[in-house]
């Protein structure tokens, strides 16, 4: 018999492995419905799901839930070894099936009792597995190991064992990491159907908005230097979360995000004049040499002056909107401003960055504009575009960025995907042992400290915090000094590589991840399925990668 509220904390107590306390004297109450739990990097969202699935044990108090829950961690992809059979939660049901099926059981009885009703396993998975993959999964995928699948594929064979096993209590730790637009849409639909109790740690703004409330984790002191214990704050829909904080809060976050992206289409549409403009005039000098001077003469004077008129439009057009992204940015809380200028990063119009043959591209085919590009052609980066880079999951869209990297003519920055949250190495190979100010001074040799100590101010890091080991930070704060060493780098980089930036982010860092590309002037490759993200940017164009094989199994 089911109690009314499934999750029941009563009094929690719980301690971080090196002693600080995070959650105590914590009780609450998660009924049927949906719940999205959010907060910042560090306040112990996964902590929180992982004592309400008994994976980790309080050290005060109690928690109680009426059945065992289905839990998803974030760090799935991390354990390379574990089977897709494995990951679903069906290894030992399907070895049983398949003894069963083949004869070759020692114990008829165990086995028919651990098949149950489920003779048609294999071909409910392969459905499941179908539909969050968009792509036909034959029964020997149930076989491979994490070590071979994507980052979005790994999260998405968890979304599908979660659905599969059907539990009345779901715990989802940032399932839409890596997830492709697909894949998003299924997981968005199994969340709006899920009849029992749901609890959801995500920065997914689509997804919370979906959810009937939200349970916030905040800093029981929040004029400490640095939270520590943190309490939960209930609060209805997402927007009535934004009513409970003030129309005047949401109001402020609306107008920066379309401050911001007026600013990245002037500033798109400025780069598409000013190649128009480098291609005229090149078209001019090559004409010029067939005609007499004094005509050519006068036809270069009257395409300077009207190539001068346009760009005293377009940069008073820019002007303007950076002056009501600057009167924006005054309403945002200071936290979440990364105001830095990053000069050198500049690069011309038209300037080749990256030039790679169509058929030197190891994995998947590209598209621009829904068409492939032709085997003899070039996969072409020039001046400061931006280029959002979209596909699949396991299309290989990692895989091309590193191919970009390596055929750079500029310095490069690569923020590489980020897969989880126990990752060692972070963002940019963080040395974990050293403080934040001599990683920076690794990525920047050449740079006075004192200078370096400045630079890392705009990212919030002051003082005697810069020497801290990198080790001792939270998620997000990894997140800035990885960020710092990137576009503080010396040489400067001209191109920035992210691969899935915003994975693992709370709202508040990806905020600041934005906030600090503003000033960034070279090209950029963004792939991302962040769709509210990828808008924030303004991108110029898309590549989309396609399957090279029909299968995962390929």
């Amino acid at each position: 018999m089911q109690h009314h509220n499934p999750i029941v904390i009563d009094r929690l107590g719980y301690s971080w492995p090196n002693g600080g306390t995070v959650f105590e004297g914590l009780s609450t109450t998660f009924s049927r419905g949906t719940t999205g739990l959010i907060g910042p990097n560090g306040s112990g969202k996964s902590t929180l799901l992982r004592l309400i699935a008994g994976e980790l044990a309080p050290v005060r108090g109690a928690i109680h839930t009426d059945s065992q829950p289905a839990y998803l961690a974030q760090d799935i992809v991390l354990d390379t070894r574990r089977s897709v059979a494995d990951l679903m939660g069906i290894a030992t049901k399907l070895a049983a099936l398949q003894r069963v099926l083949a004869n070759t059981t020692e114990n008829l009885e165990l086995d028919l009792e651990a098949v149950g009703d489920d003779w048609d396993l294999e071909e409910r998975s392969s459905a499941l597995l179908n539909g969050y993959l968009e792509v036909p999964v034959a029964p020997e995928f149930l076989t491979r190991t994490v070590g071979t699948l994507s980052g979005g594929e790994t999260m998405a064979v968890g979304l599908a064992g979660v659905e599969l096993r059907g539990a009345g209590i779901m715990l989802l730790d940032e399932p839409t990491n890596n997830l492709d637009r697909t894949a998003r849409h299924r997981l968005y639909d199994m969340v709006q159907r899920h009849p029992g109790t749901l609890v959801v740690s995500t920065h997914d703004k689509t997804l919370l908005r979906l959810l009937d409330s939200l349970a916030e984790l905040r800093p029981v002191n929040v004029r400490a230097l640095r939270a520590e214990k943190f309490d939960l704050v209930r609060f209805g829909d997402w927007d009535s979360r934004a009513e409970a904080l003030g129309h005047e809060g949401d109001s402020a976050e609306r107008r920066l995000s379309d401050a911001r992206r007026k600013l990245a289409i002037e500033k798109r549409q400025g780069r598409e004049a000013e190649t128009k403009i480098a291609r005229r005039a090149k078209q001019g000098r090559k004409a010029a040499e067939s005609m007499p001077k004094i005509l050519a003469n006068s036809l270069r004077n009257q395409a300077e002056v009207s190539a001068a008129k346009n760009r005293g439009i377009m940069k008073s057009h820019e002007a303007d909107a950076a002056a009501e992204l600057a009167a924006a940015r005054e309403a945002v809380p200071v936290d979440l401003r990364i105001a830095i200028d990053l000069p050198d990063t500049r690069v011309p119009a038209g300037r080749g960055i990256v030039e790679i043959p169509v058929s030197a591209i190891s994995r998947g085919a590209v598209l621009e504009h829904a068409e492939p590009l032709a085997e003899d052609s070039v996969l072409a980066i020039r001046g400061p575009e931006r280029i959002g880079l979209a596909g699949g999951n396991g299309v290989g869209k990692s895989t091309l960025l590193g191919q970009i990297e390596a055929a750079a003519k500029v310095p490069t920055g690569f923020l590489r995907q980020r897969l989880g949250a126990a990752e060692s190495d972070g963002w940019a190979g963080l040395h974990d042992g050293l403080g934040m100010l001599e990683n920076l001074r690794l990525a920047a040799p050449g740079v006075e400290p004192g200078t370096l100590r400045e630079k890392l101010a705009a990212f919030h890091f002051r003082g005697s915090r810069v020497d801290e080991p990198v080790l001792q930070l939270s998620g997000g704060e990894r997140f800035r000094v990885a960020l710092a060493m990137i576009l503080l780098a010396d040489p400067a980089p001209q191109l920035l590589l992210l691969d899935e930036p915003t994975n693992n982010l709370d709202m508040a860092t990806i905020e600041q991840l934005l906030s600090a590309l503003e000033s960034f002037g070279g090209a950029m490759v963004v792939a991302s399925h962040d769709e509210e993200f990828l808008a924030a940017l303004a991108t110029d164009r898309e590549w989309e990668m396609q399957r090279a094989v029909t299968s995962p199994d390929a």
